[in-house]
């Protein structure tokens, strides 16, 4: 097992988030955080994070909320290939301790996983059925 976070497992550029953003094919959501995730078609899962300032005030909080996403990422990257994942703060994240905030976290990797096996299984659903031709109109 690796785990590492190199450059390979970061979303870096505008339209690799963007393209999360417009498809995302799974969502798990709490009241302080967001996931959205969609295939990548690599063998690795990559990490993106938008942690406004408007959400999180202070930079030290900012930066421990990445360090602890990132980590618990890491962690659960195993389970979680195949996706693009982009983590989003929400107002009251910056106030839960490392504690909740690993409690939070696993628990939303655990959900994400989960609904990665649902959408793949919709998605071979969709690719196996065969086209339908428009019904005759008139």
């Amino acid at each position: 097992m690796i785990f590492g976070f190199s450059r390979d497992l970061r979303l870096l550029k505008a339209s690799e988030f963007k393209r999360v953003f417009d498809k995302a094919e799974v969502k798990v959501s709490d009241q302080n955080i967001l996931i959205l995730a969609r295939r990548n078609d690599l063998d690795i899962s990559r990490l993106g994070l938008v942690i406004a300032k408007k959400n999180v005030k202070t930079a030290v909080s900012r930066n421990r909320i990445k360090r602890v996403i990132r980590e618990t990422f890491r962690h659960s990257q195993n389970s979680l290939k195949g996706l693009d994942y982009v983590v989003l703060a929400r107002k009251g994240l910056g106030e839960l301790d490392n504690r909740q905030l690993h409690s939070l976290l696993n628990k939303q990797w655990l959900r994400a996983q989960k609904k990665k096996s649902g959408a793949a299984h919709q998605i071979r659903k969709r690719s196996d059925s065969p086209e339908r031709a428009p019904a005759p109109v008139g």
